[in-house]
């Protein structure tokens, strides 16, 4: 259940005996720096990495090592733990840290620099995902954790996940039940009854949005209270429809009775303030201020929707169509794609992708799929590295279509192009462009202007990309390359992180023989 962060890989090469007492270590276990960066380039500031800790007895220790700047020498670092689980995830997020019995100093790792923690006994950590903008949870057993080395357990086998549709939740054992985890500060509310896992959490924690045999039921983590909207139910009622929190309530797609389905507002204590009428597709900004809809049955117009007023304003430049449309939202940007009527039918027909600027409610043809059946939205993943202007918003959306796999994206700067068939976009990068990958190993960035470039790695057969942060610079990414059939293993001399250049030019391996597991982005 839940979205997962991929943890950032990053690895060395230079010799650990050099900065650790002990015998030399075996072939296996050597880290090294291969190249220093190059001049002109501007990596991350402080960095930690997970590496082999040399000793004449054993080779199965794993450690810590803190350089000064990324790109600095591991001789030049120090060991700052010598005995640790790490739950690795986004280098740029709190990274707790068990402490085991050669050294068992837990601690949590940010923006490069080590904080000394304690963490809750019987927890075993594994991975970590993004929450909030100082806030981090761990995958099994849950475990939220701040940048200020403040580490909360909600429960003693709680586990967190990222609600579908926007928000952490937490639950345990035992009956269908669920607290909130506050983005800003980290801290869990209580659990309560619910009757279903929730579909969206409220930015504070406090509301929980539910769904029950089709109906909506928004529960108050204080009290326990529920309200259940009346005979209104939701369309589309999977775990993954459409909505999103908003200052006073819960918007989606509501039905009530024999009336067309509407774009709604269920407040927290059950109220309803209808929107829309006869609405179709439908998606919703991650801030819960906006919602961009189709309204009508015959020519379906584009509108944008005011959460907060309930103002409706026409979106400009969008012509009226009676084909079918699928909308995906990156910040206050969005991709439409207009389908044939019947485009499921018989041989696949053109579809217009449009970009619109909500708060300029004007759209622009972006590009026109010759042949499509079917528009899917891609999962939303938030890129490694990448600061989300809403907690859990992901600066990037997209669409794939069939048959062709087609991909075209959006990022929430407005920037809006195809990549490659069967990628998936995972960066905004510099110069109105986007980063994507495919297959494992094949990166791509594609612009608004000029082709496409595809990004050489080193990459080999046995090895896959596993994380990939961009430099301030602006034209080259740090990426990290793990072996395809042990990424859970602990670092080895299959582990590299190069320097990869957006010009397309030859990649230069940086470090082997180590994780990066904290940098100071």
């Amino acid at each position: 259940m839940g979205l997962r962060t991929p943890a950032a890989v990053v690895l060395a090469l230079l010799s650990l005996a050099a900065c650790s007492p002990g015998g030399p270590p075996r072939p296996e276990n050597l880290a090294a720096r291969v190249n220093p960066l190059p001049p002109g380039v501007e990596g991350p500031g402080a960095a930690v990495f997970l590496a082999r800790v040399p000793d004449e007895t054993r080779d199965d220790l794993l450690g810590l090592i803190r350089v000064g700047r990324f790109g600095d020498a591991l001789a030049k670092g120090t060991w700052v733990r010598r005995h640790v689980e790490v739950a690795l995830g986004d280098p740029a997020v709190p990274i707790p840290v068990r402490g085991l019995a050669e050294d068992p100093r837990d601690a949590v790792l940010v923006s490069g620099d080590v904080v000394d923690a304690a963490l809750p006994g019987h927890v075993f950590v594994t991975g970590t995902f993004p929450a909030g903008p100082t806030v981090s949870a761990t995958t099994g057993r849950c475990l939220l954790v701040r940048t200020d080395g403040r580490v909360e357990q909600p429960g003693p086998e709680a586990q967190c996940e990222r609600a579908p549709n926007g928000g952490v939740y937490w639950y345990g054992t035992g009956p269908t039940s669920a607290g909130g985890v506050d983005l800003r500060d980290g801290t869990a509310t209580s659990r309560t009854l619910v009757p279903a896992f929730p579909v969206a959490v409220s930015p504070d924690g406090r509301y929980l949005a539910s769904l029950r045999d089709d109906a909506l039921v928004i529960t108050d983590t204080r009290d326990g209270t529920t309200a259940t909207v009346g005979q209104i139910s939701a369309a589309r009622s999977s775990r993954g429809a459409p909505g999103v929190f908003t200052a006073d309530g819960y918007a989606t797609i509501l039905r009530q009775g024999d009336r067309p389905p509407a774009l709604a507002v269920a407040g927290f204590r059950g109220k309803v303030r209808r929107l829309v009428d006869d609405v179709g597709a439908v998606a919703f900004t991650p801030d819960g201020r906006r919602a961009l809809a189709t309204a009508g049955r015959a020519r379906p117009r584009l509108v944008v929707a005011d959460l907060r007023t309930g103002t409706l304003t026409p979106v400009k430049g969008f012509p009226t169509s009676d084909g079918s449309a699928k909308i995906v939202i990156a910040g206050d940007h969005a991709l439409v794609a207009v389908l044939a009527r019947n485009a499921d039918i018989g041989d696949p027909k053109p579809a217009e992708v449009w970009e619109v600027d909500l708060r300029q409610a004007r759209a622009r043809q972006t590009v026109v799929v010759t042949r499509a059946q079917q528009a899917t939205p891609l999962p939303a993943a938030a890129p490694v590295g990448q600061e989300e202007s809403v907690p859990g918003a992901p600066p990037l959306a997209g669409l794939r279509f069939a048959p062709n796999r087609a991909v075209i994206a959006v990022s929430r700067d407005g920037v809006a192009v195809a990549g490659p068939a069967g990628t998936v976009p995972i960066a905004a990068l510099p110069g109105h462009r986007i980063l994507f990958s495919g297959e494992g190993r094949a990166l791509t960035a594609v612009g608004e202007r000029g082709g496409p470039v595809r990004i050489a790695t080193g990459a080999r057969e046995d090895q896959t990309v596993a994380g990939v942060l961009p430099t301030a610079d602006g034209r080259h990414l740090i990426v990290s390359l793990r072996p395809r059939d042990s990424l859970r293993a602990g670092p080895g001399p299959d582990d590299e992180i190069v320097l990869a250049r957006l010009d397309g030019g030859a990649p230069l391996v940086l470090y082997r023989g180590v994780v990066l597991a904290s940098a100071g982005l």
